[in-house]
């Protein structure tokens, strides 16, 4: 068949130059104004590794702590803190694998002073204290819309027990080291640069039900759109914040 017989095109691979790039583009965009300047990272480190790239989130650390910000050991152990919360709750969306190479290779150029041997989750008991916190979180993102995810996981309980014990109970109801606003921009753009527009809908609306305006929503989708072309990635398939705003 034509299809079989067709070549694949292959595109070259980033550089460090097109990397560095990048991180200046999406810092610019991004709308720090109204969210802060320190979440333009957060989303970056969660749409590069799960758009396949995860070999130059050790190039975006190097860059972050040549800021005056991170001038201490301590500081630094508080910014892998956020990083490593951001690959811990990206495992959720992504897979393990991605989010264990970016922090290995990260791991690999810390300072032995820099490096933080704290566990989030040391002691987490998968009970019904846990899941009742992801299920807070998961009713704060989904409201009404909850019931029908329930009705069609209720012949597929496995899944329904994933995402309200681990998915949410684990990884994203845990808001003590990134908060709500970071723990969605995490989830957004992991799945967003997957292309998945049934899951990016419902992100788009979680993201303007915890507050997030429009206009940052749709900023937020631009920047991850960068960081897709980056990693020579489409995003056709995903809805806009406008398409889904009539259900926020």
């Amino acid at each position: 068949m034509a299809f079989m017989t067709r070549e694949i095109p292959i595109i070259p691979d980033p550089t460090e130059e097109d990397a560095l790039a990048l991180f200046k583009m999406v810092e610019e965009k991004f709308p720090s104004k109204t969210l802060g300047t320190d979440k333009w990272y957060i989303m970056t480190f969660s749409a590069m590794v799960g758009g396949n790239q995860p070999n130059f989130a050790p190039l975006l650390y190097q860059q972050l702590i040549k800021r005056p910000e991170y001038t201490t050991s301590e500081q630094r152990q508080g910014l892998m803190r956020r990083i490593r919360e951001t690959m811990v709750k990206l495992t959720s969306i992504a897979g393990v694998c991605k989010p264990l190479d970016a922090i290995f290779d990260i791991n690999a150029i810390q300072r032995p002073e820099d490096k933080d041997y704290s566990s989030s989750r040391e002691g987490w008991q998968c009970d019904e204290a846990n899941r009742k916190r992801g299920f807070g979180w998961q009713s704060r993102l989904y409201q009404h819309n909850q019931g029908k995810i329930d009705d069609a996981l209720s012949s597929q309980k496995d899944f329904d027990w994933i995402s309200k014990n681990i998915s949410y109970g684990l990884y994203l109801s845990d808001h003590s080291i990134l908060n709500d606003i970071e723990t969605e921009l995490t989830v957004l753009a992991g799945i967003m640069i997957q292309n998945l527009p049934r899951e990016t809908s419902w992100h788009l609306r979680g993201t303007r039900r915890i507050g997030v305006s429009s206009e940052d929503t749709e900023t937020i989708q631009q920047c991850i759109e960068l960081i897709a072309k980056f990693c020579g990635l489409r995003l056709n398939k995903v809805p806009r914040v406008a398409d889904i705003e009539h259900e926020v």
